[in-house]
Formats: C-alpha cells, structure tokens, sequence
C-alpha cells in the first residue's frame, strides 16, 4: 500500500509541475490561431431594395464585414434594371441601364446576392433623394437614403436611419 501511496503522490506532483506548462501552451496556441466563430464564417443572401428609382438614379453602397459569393439575382420584374448593378470589391454601384426605367416615372429595383459574413456588417450608402434603399440579412435589416448604416449581428432590427445618421 506505502508503494501505491508513494506512486499517487509522484504522479499527481508530476500533473501539478506540467499543468501550467500545458495551460500556457493552450493559451499560446489560442491567441496564435482564434477559433473561427459561426458568425464570422456564415454564408447568407443580402437582399437589397430600392425604392424611387429614376432613369438618372446612382446608388453607392460600401460595405464592412461582408464579401461578395456570387452575381446578382433579380427578383420578378427587376431583370431589365438589375442589369446597371456592378461590383467593385465590397462596393455595390447601381445605375439602371437606359430604357429599363420609364423616364418621369419611379419604379422599385430588387435583387438579391450571396454573401459570407465575416464580422460586423456596416457601410455607407451615397443615395440621393428621393431613393430609399433597404438592406436585408438573416440577421436584421436597415434603411437608408444616405449615410452610414449597420445591419445588426444578432437578431434585433436597426429602425430606419434619417438621412445622413445611421
């Protein structure tokens, strides 16, 4: 029994002398690679909408946190007009093409594309009145007619922002 007792004692001296060699090394690897976390690597559709949309119309929108998976996907009646949307890096810049929008009439301008969230969604908008634009995520929406704005990441709704403030 004396020998038992004597090997429990060197084994547990032996975990307590290693325990904050291992700890510290845990911690070290941690820092070096973070855990990728659900919402930095989900893969989600924006929706956008633009409401008001003239023959003359320009639409900016440059985002944060988001990137781009694909091509636009017009909903029914926005073919001819989602044609005038274009990317440049994790820009969207709309004009609709000529003759898709009736001169002197307004019309709505929806499309969808697949995006990979990889922080917090946010942007600007460079819109002029009288275009609304409303961003959609699984994650919340967001109006604007210009300005900053932010999508939320967790649930919640952002209320319509006023031009100029989010």
């Amino acid at each position: 029994m004396d020998r038992f007792k004597w090997f429990a004692l060197l084994v547990l001296c032996a975990a307590l002398l290693v325990s904050p060699v291992s700890s510290q090394t845990a911690q070290t690897a941690q820092r070096a690679t973070p855990a990728p976390s659900p919402s930095r690597m989900s893969r989600d559709t924006l929706n956008v909408q633009l409401f008001n949309v003239t023959p003359t119309t320009a639409v900016t929108l440059a985002f944060q946190g988001l990137r781009f998976t694909g091509s636009p996907v017009a909903n029914p009646g926005s073919e001819a007009a989602v044609q005038g949307v274009s990317f440049q890096g994790s820009t969207i810049v709309f004009s609709p093409p000529q003759r898709s929008v009736p001169i002197g009439q307004f019309t709505t301008v929806s499309f969808s594309v697949g995006v990979a969230i990889i922080g917090q969604v946010s942007g600007t908008a460079v819109v002029h009145k009288p275009v609304v634009v409303t961003l959609v995520l699984p994650t919340g929406f967001v109006s604007t007619q210009d300005g900053p704005f932010t999508i939320p990441a967790i649930g919640g709704v952002v209320p319509a922002a006023t031009p100029g403030h989010p």
